[in-house]
């Protein structure tokens, strides 16, 4: 990593208030590795924790204040101790309902933060405790996966989106999955529970799944395929909740009217153009496609889910 402590100027705050966004990214961005390169550790790492409670009521305010609504499917359950909640991703409000559905406090993995470098809620998760990145840095994702083993090593939990980017597919439960997360874990010796989530309208549905431990697993490579096929049946879970039906009874301009209100939930985050830039891409996919050719004849159920990772199919109720 270059030197670049010596460029490196801080900016009060007040004049950060007035800087344009893209001046506020590229200065976060320095200063994180500015103090990557001075050695700055983080700080009150567990006690963070401690400021729950207040997020939470926030974070059900606004909740309320959308007119949205939380369901959880399943029985409830309990996670103490130190854990990475490894959650999908679908752009809107999924990161706030899920956090509030946790129970619990612990750090946000959060790419492309945006606004929030801004705003009150970028202020809300420097208290909780979080890690910020540039997806398409190099050095910041590196900075970044440092961070969260510090977290983790600290005797924090953390909560990420191991997809790298919002997910508004039709018919993919789950896009092919980073290996941070499961390096991460296996690093810092730390479970994994899978969350997945889905939005109706003003609904959010949620289903934890089974811990996932990374003494079990003899690479990241093999975590990274259970964590995914665990989303994938996560997901399904919730569409056969909602009910299925096929494509032939949905109006003719649904995929235009899915694809138009995805975009707008994503605003100002991200765009389809983005999304496609920051999502991980594996070098196998298109061939993965012709391999899984066979599942166009198979009738998709909860017990065959994971093997529609990299596949079309269809389910009602967003």
């Amino acid at each position: 990593m270059p030197d670049s402590t010596a460029s490196f100027k801080k900016i009060s705050i007040l004049k950060r208030l007035t800087m344009p966004l893209s001046e506020l990214e590229v200065y976060y961005r320095e200063q994180r590795r500015y103090w990557m390169e001075q050695g700055k550790k983080l700080r009150h790492i567990r006690s963070r924790e401690a400021f729950y409670p207040l997020f939470a009521m926030f974070l059900k305010i606004d909740r309320c204040f959308r007119k949205q609504t939380i369901k959880i499917l399943g029985e409830p359950q309990k996670h103490d101790g130190q854990v990475i909640f490894a959650c999908t991703h679908i752009g809107g409000e999924d990161l706030e309902r899920i956090y509030e559905a946790l129970g619990r406090g612990c750090w946000w993995f959060v790419g492309d933060p945006c606004v929030l470098y801004k705003d009150i809620s970028g202020l809300l998760l420097h208290i909780n405790g979080s890690v910020f990145l540039e997806t398409l840095d190099k050095t910041d994702r590196h900075i970044a996966y440092l961070r969260a083993v510090e977290v983790l090593n600290g005797g924090g939990s953390l909560m990420i989106y191991p997809e790298g980017a919002r997910n508004g597919t039709e018919n993919i439960p789950v896009w092919p999955l980073f290996q941070g997360t499961a390096k991460m874990a296996m690093e810092a010796h730390v479970k994994i529970v899978p969350v997945g989530i889905e939005q109706y309208d003003k609904r959010f549905v949620i289903k934890f799944g089974q811990e996932l431990h990374p003494e079990d697993y003899d690479c990241a490579a093999e975590l990274t395929q259970t964590l995914r096929d665990a989303l994938a049946t996560l997901k399904w879970d919730i569409w056969e909740s909602e009910g299925l039906q096929a494509r032939s009874s949905l109006p003719e301009d649904y995929g235009k009217r899915f694809v138009e209100e995805f975009v707008h939930r994503i605003y100002p985050w991200d765009t389809l153009e983005s999304i496609e830039a920051t999502r991980f891409h594996d070098k196998t996919e298109m061939v993965q496609r012709e391999a899984f050719s066979h599942l166009d004849k198979l009738i998709p159920s909860r017990e065959n889910a994971f093997l529609w990772s990299n596949r079309d199919y269809e389910h009602t109720g967003r």
